[in-house]
C-alpha cells in the first residue's frame, strides 16, 4: 500500500508539471522574439569580428622598397673637369692635344674601375692661354691675383667645361721656367733650389713649370690630381668605412666624428692644482671671436657648429708622469694616453644633446710637474703638445712660467698659443684635415684658423659620400628589419621620412655626377638625417615584443565562449524559426 501510494503520488505531480510546463511555455510570438533576438546578437558578432580584426591590424604604411634597392646599389660617380692652361709660347697646339688624350687615356680608365666603391668621371680640356690670360699672368703681381682675373674672365667657352659646376673644376697652370709665379711663397718653402718648380695653392690650383717632356708633365699632373687634389685613396676610405666595409678603413676615417648635421663644440680649462698663488684666468670670449669664429663662419653654410665653455678644477691623473732624464720637464709617452684621456673624460661632459659632443682642452699641470711634455712613439717630444682621441676630442697640455714670475698669483692663459694646438685636433676631428701624400711639389700650409678651398673640397667630397653610404645602410637594414619582424609598425609619419631620404638621396647622387658639391652635400645631410630618424623612431618598437601567435593567445578563450554560445543559439533560432514556418504552411 505504501508503494501504490508513492507510485500514485509520483503520477500526479508529473501530470501537474507537465500541465504547468505547458501554462508557461512561451508562445509562438514570444519564440519568435526570442530567435530574432538571438539572430541579431550572431549578427552584430559576425559584423564585429572583421572590424576586430582591421582594427588589431598592424599599421605598415607601404615604403618604396625597389627604390631603395636600386640606390643601395648604384655606385656613386664624381664629375670631375681638369683645366689645363699653358702659358708657355713653346707648346704647340699638337703637343697640348697630344697631352690631353694622354691624361684622358690614364685618368679615365682609373676612375670607372668597377673594383672601386666610387666611381670617377674625369673630362679633361689642355689648352693654350688667350691673350687676355696671357696678359693677366704677365701683370699679376701674385698668386692670388692672377687666379682672381682668370675666376672673373672665365667662360664656358674658354673654361672648356661647359655646364660643369665650378666646384668640379680643377686647374693647373703651365708656366715657362722664367715666370716668377713658380716660386712659392717663403711659407710653403721647398722652392726651385730643389729642382721643384711650382707649388700647389690653398685654393687649389697648381701652379706648374712646362720645361719638361710631355710625357713627364702628364705623371706629374696625373700624381697632383689623383693624390692632391682629389685624394682619390681618401674619397675610397671615407666611403667605404661608411658603408661598412673596415678593409679601406684609415687612422684618418677612424679618428674623424661621423657626418652630423649638428655638432657641440665644448672649450675647457683643466686647472688641475689651483690655490691662492696659482690662480688662471683666460679669455674666452675674445679667443671664440678671433681665432674660433673664422674656422666656424666658414663652415656655417654647411653644419651647425655651437661653442660652449667651463672650467673645471681640482683634476688629477691616475698615472704621474715620468722625469726626463735631464731633469728638466716632466713627460707622459704613448702607453700613458688612455690614461690620461679616461681621467679626463667624467669632467667635460656638460649637457645632454642628441649632437656629437667635440671636446677641446687646455690643461694646466701641477706645479711639481710643471713643465709637462708629449713623447710619440719615437721617444722624443713632440711638435706640438697637443693629443687627439678619436671621435671624441682634443687636449692641449699647457705650461704657464714658474709660479715666481706670476704678479699676484695670477696668470691669463696665453689662448693664441693654446688655440694654434687645438684647432688642427679640431680639423681633424670634423674630417677637414687629412694627411696628404708626399709629392714632388710643396703644399701651402692653411692657416690654423682657416679653412683652405682645398680643405673644403675635400671635406663636401668625403662628407657627401660618407652621407650617401650611411644613408644606403640605414634604409636597407630598415627593410630587412621590416622583412624578419612581421609587428613592426610603419606609420604615415615613418614612411613620409623614408620617402623624403630616398628622394635626397637620389638627389646627392645626382648632383655628385654633375660636380654640385654643395648641393651634393646638403641633400647628403638631408637624406642621412630623415633616414636616421625614421630608422630610431619609437614607433617601430611598440609590436616588437607582441608576436602574431600572443594575440590569438589572448583573444581566443575570450571569444571563443561568446562565440560558441553566439552560434548555438542562433542555430536554434534558426531551426525554430523554420520550424515556425513549417507548422504555418501545413495549417494552411
Amino acid at each position: 500500500q505504501f508503494l501504490f501510494h508513492i507510485k500514485n503520488r509520483s503520477a500526479n505531480t508529473m501530470l501537474v508539471d507537465e500541465a504547468e510546463l505547458k501554462r508557461l511555455a512561451p508562445s509562438i510570438d514570444e519564440a519568435k522574439r526570442t530567435a530574432y533576438a538571438s539572430l541579431a546578437f550572431l549578427l552584430f558578432g559576425l559584423l564585429f569580428v572583421p572590424v576586430w580584426w582591421h582594427l588589431t591590424t598592424i599599421e605598415r604604411h607601404p615604403l618604396p622598397a625597389d627604390e631603395i634597392s636600386r640606390l643601395y646599389y648604384r655606385q656613386p660617380e664624381l664629375q670631375v673637369d681638369l683645366r689645363v692652361l699653358s702659358f708657355d709660347p713653346w707648346l704647340e697646339p699638337g703637343d697640348l692635344a697630344s697631352l690631353e688624350r694622354q691624361l684622358l687615356d690614364r685618368l679615365v680608365p682609373a676612375g670607372l674601375d668597377r673594383r672601386r666603391h666610387v666611381q670617377l668621371r674625369y673630362r679633361a680640356t689642355v689648352r693654350p692661354a688667350t691673350p687676355h690670360e696671357t696678359e693677366l699672368m704677365r701683370s699679376a703681381g701674385s698668386a692670388a691675383e692672377l687666379e682672381d682675373g682668370l675666376l672673373r674672365s672665365a667662360s664656358p667657352s674658354s673654361g672648356g667645361g661647359g655646364a660643369a659646376s665650378a666646384e668640379s673644376m680643377l686647374t693647373i697652370l703651365l708656366l715657362p721656367n722664367s715666370s716668377r709665379l713658380l716660386e712659392p711663397p717663403a711659407s710653403v718653402g721647398g722652392g726651385g733650389g730643389n729642382g721643384r718648380r711650382g707649388y700647389v695653392r690653398e685654393s687649389g690650383c697648381v701652379y706648374l713649370s712646362s720645361g719638361a717632356g710631355i710625357k713627364e708633365i702628364r705623371d706629374k699632373i696625373e700624381r697632383i690630381v689623383t693624390r692632391v687634389l682629389l685624394d682619390v685613396d681618401g674619397l675610397e676610405e671615407s666611403y667605404a668605412s661608411a658603408i661598412g666595409d673596415q678593409r679601406l678603413s684609415s687612422a684618418d676615417s677612424r679618428r674623424q666624428a661621423g657626418a652630423a648635421p649638428a655638432y657641440d663644440i665644448v672649450l675647457s680649462l683643466v686647472h688641475s692644482q689651483p690655490s691662492s698663488q696659482r690662480r688662471l684666468s683666460w679669455d674666452v670670449q675674445e679667443a671664440v671671436r678671433l681665432l674660433l669664429d673664422p674656422f666656424l663662419a666658414r663652415l656655417s653654410r654647411y653644419v651647425n657648429l655651437s661653442v660652449r665653455s667651463q672650467i673645471v678644477h681640482h683634476v688629477t691623473f691616475h698615472r704621474p708622469p715620468k722625469r726626463s732624464s735631464d731633469g728638466s720637464h716632466y713627460y707622459y709617452d704613448e702607453s700613458a694616453l688612455p690614461d690620461l684621456l679616461n681621467s679626463l673624460e667624467p669632467y667635460v661632459q656638460t649637457a645632454v644633446s642628441s649632437n656629437p659632443q667635440l671636446s677641446l682642452l687646455i690643461y694646466v699641470p701641477p706645479a711639481a710637474h710643471s713643465p709637462l711634455r708629449l713623447y710619440g712613439p719615437d721617444g722624443r717630444p713632440v711638435s706640438v703638445n697637443a693629443l687627439v682621441s678619436a671621435r671624441w676630442g682634443g687636449v692641449y697640455f699647457y705650461n704657464p712660467p714658474s709660479g715666481e714670475s706670476w704678479p699676484n698669483g695670477r696668470h691669463r692663459v696665453n689662448m693664441t698659443e693654446a688655440m694654434a694646438g687645438l684647432l688642427p685636433q679640431l680639423k681633424a676631428l670634423l674630417g677637414l684635415r687629412r694627411q696628404l701624400p708626399r709629392i714632388y711639389l710643396p703644399l701651402e700650409p692653411p692657416g690654423y684658423s682657416q679653412v683652405t678651398q682645398l680643405e673644403l673640397r675635400h671635406w663636401l667630397r668625403r662628407r657627401s659620400l660618407e652621407s650617401a653610404a650611411r644613408t644606403k645602410l640605414a634604409l636597407r637594414s630598415l627593410l630587412q628589419l621590416l622583412d624578419r619582424v612581421e609587428n613592426m609598425v610603419i606609420s604615415e609619419r615613418v614612411a613620409d621620412q623614408i620617402s623624403a631620404s630616398v628622394g635626397a638621396l637620389s638627389l646627392a647622387l645626382d648632383n655628385l655626377r654633375i660636380g654640385g658639391l654643395t648641393e651634393a652635400f646638403v641633400a647628403g645631410k638631408a637624406a642621412l638625417k630623415n633616414s636616421e630618424s625614421a630608422f630610431f623612431d619609437h614607433s617601430l618598437l611598440q609590436l616588437l615584443y607582441f608576436p602574431q601567435d600572443q594575440k590569438y593567445a589572448i583573444y581566443v578563450p575570450y571569444f571563443l565562449p561568446v562565440g560558441i554560445s553566439l552560434m548555438a543559439s542562433g542555430l536554434a533560432a534558426i531551426r525554430l524559426l523554420k520550424a515556425l514556418q513549417a507548422k504555418k504552411t501545413k495549417d494552411e
